[in-house]
């Protein structure tokens, strides 16, 4: 098998393992059974002991429906991490990474990077926005729309209304992020992470719907030290009033809020002048806003990328007919340059 990212850089070996947790204090909105209790998969990459077996399957074939909805072969494509590897001795930071309508997965290469550098990142699969999540127990779920709120489209109806349940979709992305921190809190002392976490540095990263709810979450908790926002405009409070947190936003050039509305509207980007001017207005502002109130804050805007140059997507191949070509056509940065610059940024603000 050929590696699906560039190897880490870090002194560590990289180690990944799959766990499921279930939260009996929230049912799921997305879930045919409204009693449904919130279950999640979280895959976990972590800074491994010296002799940690071969690589891991990039995507294990059970989640292979989530490359195919992007039209991305992946395989015979190998992870630079060994599955289930002891974990390295020490203490490490925690990172929470949240995605958006994809597995955690799909951000190997970033995960993989911080991983060999001494972070332990706990991947969180929002359950329904992904194409499938498959539970360890063999259990199959799949995608409901609602979960990313309808953001693959069209998009249609009034731009409040939609845009209110982006917000929920957040928020509630969020309230997974609590949860994941609660339980890293309380490991059976038998966990092989039991005394390997510093939980005094956790932080929270994520992409697109993911970095709003990384925002979100550490605006309203504590817990959090740092926060991550890898181009997701923020729908939440935490636009409208930021947080006084460390903060580091990393963009993507956003050239379609310099068109005129209506030439927007003729573009496909919006279904009237007034939903785009609001989105506009929502995603700049909140940038702003973050930028504004975060203690310290930082915004750095990355030259030739596009909202799927954060994933793993430009380094792995593509069948003709991927819907995944047009949205990579307009870019133009190599890929390995992006992920060692968003890296590159990640490290220097989280080792700060």
């Amino acid at each position: 098998m050929s590696p699906a990212v560039p190897p880490p850089s870090g002194p560590f070996p990289v180690g990944r393992t799959a766990r499921d947790l279930t939260d009996p204090s929230r049912t799921d909105p997305y879930a045919a059974d409204p009693s449904e209790p919130r279950s999640l998969v979280l895959w976990i990459w972590y800074p491994a002991g010296p002799a940690s077996g071969p690589p891991a399957d990039y995507l294990p074939a059970p989640w292979q429906p989530a490359a195919d909805m992007l039209g991305i072969r992946v395989a015979g494509l190998a992870s630079n991490s060994a599955a289930d590897a002891a974990p390295a001795d020490g203490t490490f930071p925690v990172l929470l990474l949240s995605p958006s309508g994809f597995p955690p997965l799909l951000l190997s290469g970033t995960a993989e990077e911080l991983a060999s550098h001494g972070f332990v990142v706990v991947g969180v699969n929002h359950t329904y926005e992904t194409a499938v999540t498959v539970f360890p127990d063999g259990r199959v779920v799949p995608m409901n729309p609602a979960a990313i709120a309808g953001a693959l489209g069209p998009q249609v109806g009034a731009h409040e209304a939609v845009f209110e349940q982006r917000a929920a979709v957040c928020r509630y992305k969020a309230e997974d992020l609590a949860f994941v921190a609660d339980r890293l809190a309380a490991l059976d002392p038998a966990d092989m992470f039991a005394g390997r976490l510093d939980l005094g540095r956790l932080a929270a990263a994520g992409h697109s719907f993911g970095g709003a709810a990384a925002l979100q979450w550490c605006r309203d908790d504590s817990r959090c030290t740092a926060a991550v926002n890898l181009d997701g405009a923020l729908w939440t409070e935490v636009g409208r009033d930021g947080l006084a947190r460390p903060v580091l936003q990393v963009l993507a050039p956003h050239p379609e809020f310099d068109l005129a509305p209506d030439d927007a509207v003729a573009a496909g980007m919006a279904p009237d002048p007034a939903w785009y001017r609001a989105e506009k207005a929502i995603t700049l502002d909140g940038w702003t806003t973050v930028e504004r109130t975060g203690r310290p804050a930082r915004t750095v805007t990355i030259a030739g990328a596009t909202h799927l140059s954060f994933m793993d997507i430009p380094f792995l191949p593509l069948a003709p007919d991927s819907p995944a070509a047009p949205m990579l056509a307009n870019t133009a940065i190599e890929p390995r340059d992006m992920l060692t610059r968003t890296t590159g940024l990640l490290l220097e603000f989280l080792n700060g």
